[in-house]
């Protein structure tokens, strides 16, 4: 598993789409990312191409991809997500 992202980092990107994407089919969507959660709010998906991220109470994180380029463009959209999100909040 790639540690350029934290769970924290994670958890701010599903923030992010959540609030800022569009709501399509009972997933939000942010340019090609996409995050949903289950009923109670306790798990929390990712997804973008082949890639999941499942974000789970109490802390724990699951990662799935069949590429690793995919993971790739998938974390360098996250990491560009926090730093534009983070931008905004400071102005």
């Amino acid at each position: 598993m790639d540690n350029k992202l934290t769970i924290k980092e994670f958890l701010r990107v599903f923030d992010c789409v959540r609030s800022s994407g569009k709501l399509l089919d009972n997933r939000y969507v942010l340019d090609e990312i996409s995050a949903w959660h289950d009923y109670d709010g306790y798990t929390c998906w990712l997804g973008y191409k082949d890639v999941t991220v499942t974000l789970m109470f109490h802390g724990s994180l699951k990662i799935e991809f069949d590429k690793s380029s995919n993971y790739s463009d998938f974390t360098n959209q996250c990491l560009a997500m926090i730093t534009a999100n983070h931008s905004v909040k400071e102005s």
